[in-house]
């Protein structure tokens, strides 16, 4: 009994040493935060260029980023927030903080900016 657990363990530990040093040379891709020249990580501010919405409270929203004029297209659901709760115009500037869900830039939050 005792050279089985042994012989467990010690293939536990060889399996964790084996893929932390994958990690550390670079085996696995890094994680990277999308759009990291924008404003934030995983937030982009900018002009609403166009927005559709369907009775379902679903859509997308099209938004030309003020930092590196780059166009953004983030999808609108249900539990997106709006601060404050209204849908933005076009030609409003908006700041949106999202998340990259294989690919789909989903709005989770949308906040309207006022001009001063």
């Amino acid at each position: 009994m005792g050279k089985i657990r042994t012989t467990k363990a010690m293939v536990g530990i060889i399996t964790i040493i084996i893929l932390v040093g994958m990690g550390i040379s670079g085996t696995f891709p890094t994680i990277k935060f999308a759009h990291a020249d924008e404003i934030g990580p995983n937030a982009v501010q900018g002009k609403v260029v166009s927005i559709y919405t369907n009775v379902f409270r679903k859509g997308t929203m099209v938004v030309k980023s003020d930092k590196t004029g780059k166009t953004y297209t983030f999808y609108l659901g249900r539990r997106t927030i709006y601060v404050p709760h209204r849908y933005p115009n076009v030609e409003e500037t908006v700041k949106v903080s999202y998340i990259d869900d294989r690919g789909f830039l989903k709005a989770t939050r949308v906040e309207i900016i006022q001009s001063a």
